[in-house]
């Protein structure tokens, strides 16, 4: 009776804990449209109009080798006039060609994907361990 009462507990927690570990990937959430871009003394009108063009230019993924599968971040920087993307893995091909597109507006800084640790050695741990505490409360339990 223990031993199904200990197998039906640990099944649902072994089951669950099986599944793949998801990576942390960059989201793309803003549009050229909804980033609010002001001019600044430092960065006039025209300035801003260049940098909608190269966020609108790497929104519309022309540049990527495959579109709509790449994470990206943009985050605009109206203090150098310069816009920033923030990518996990960027080809030499994709590299030139948002440089082209970018027009010196565009800054490229590659990101680490950190993949989320496994729980395989805590699967372990709690069915071989568990078993040798099962045991042992089998084996010496009934005294």
């Amino acid at each position: 009776m223990r031993i199904r009462f200990a197998a039906a507990v640990l099944l649902p927690v072994v089951v669950a804990g099986t599944g793949p570990a998801p990576a942390q990937t960059l989201v793309t959430t803003t549009t050229a449209q909804t980033i609010n871009l002001k001019p600044t003394a430092k960065c006039p009108q025209a300035e801003i109009d260049q940098m909608r063009k190269v966020i609108s230019f790497v929104q519309g993924q022309s540049w990527s080798e495959h579109p709509g599968n790449t994470a990206f971040l943009l985050d605009p920087d109206t203090a150098t006039c310069r816009v920033v993307l923030k990518i996990n893995k960027v080809s030499s091909l994709e590299q030139a060609a948002l440089e082209r597109g970018g027009e010196g507006r565009l800054s490229i800084e590659k990101t680490k994907d950190y993949a989320k640790p496994s729980r395989l050695p805590l699967l372990l741990w709690i069915i071989f361990g568990g078993a040798g505490v099962v045991f042992v409360f089998i084996r010496y339990g009934r005294r």
